[in-house]
């Protein structure tokens, strides 16, 4: 029996780390060691391109390599260390070898993509739980009160989020997660309201707001290194 194993760990503190075993056709190519390999090789592409396909949010998470030990730990602003905590999450696909006689490309590659998909559909769980967490931890929650965003409540979230700028003094760019319907809306409200003087003013002063605490940040840095 042929298996595909596919496993992620995933901290409360926004840390993955994913993996990939397998034992993919042993038993059609025990004798064609580059065609096996080119194989798995295109096995894994396509569950990772599943996997991360998800959410494009996945990608922009910063990868930090982790290359020994299994314990790590970081240290927040107001000089907290907070160690991570890893979850296992685990997707399992087992094959007979009947199943490979006449299996077309397609029905490979499916194979992979359905075990991508499901993985990143529970790393995205965990990602939102814990961005939850962590948001109602530091008192960010801005709470709608069923009237949906306005834009007094996407000041408030804006004011409310860390920014980084690039070199160009530019913010770092955001990431809005919310059902189709509801991102359809938002883009509609943001055309409104930077269109609207006043609005746009708001969300200028916010940023400059965030550039401020940036630039002195910066500065503390600069005076340790």
């Amino acid at each position: 029996m042929n298996r595909r194993r596919c496993r992620a760990f995933l901290s409360a503190n926004l840390s993955i780390s994913v993996g990939i075993t397998s034992a993919i056709v042993p038993f059609v190519l025990p004798i064609f060691p580059k065609a096996k390999k080119a194989m798995q090789d295109v096995f894994s592409k396509e569950l990772f391109r599943a996997m991360w396909d998800v959410c494009p949010l996945f990608k922009e998470i910063r990868v930090r390599p982790q290359t020994e030990g299994k314990e790590a730990s970081y240290q927040q602003e107001d000089g907290k260390v907070v160690e991570m905590e890893y979850h296992l999450r685990r997707v399992e696909r087992s094959w007979k070898p009947e199943d490979a006689q006449g299996l077309s490309p397609e029905k490979f590659l499916q194979a992979a993509s359905d075990i991508g998909e499901e993985m990143g559909k529970k790393m995205m769980t965990d990602l939102l739980s814990a961005v939850s967490k962590a948001t109602e931890e530091v008192g960010n929650v801005v709470n709608c009160e069923g009237k949906g965003l306005t834009f007094e409540k996407f000041l408030e979230m804006a004011a409310n989020t860390y920014t980084d700028f690039d070199s160009h003094g530019q913010p770092d760019v955001k990431t809005f997660v919310a059902s189709p319907e509801a991102c359809q809306q938002f883009e509609k409200n943001m055309k409104e309201w930077t269109s609207d003087p006043v609005k746009r003013t708001a969300l200028e002063q916010v940023v400059e707001q965030h550039r401020k605490a940036f630039n002195e940040r910066e500065a503390r840095r600069r005076m340790v290194d």
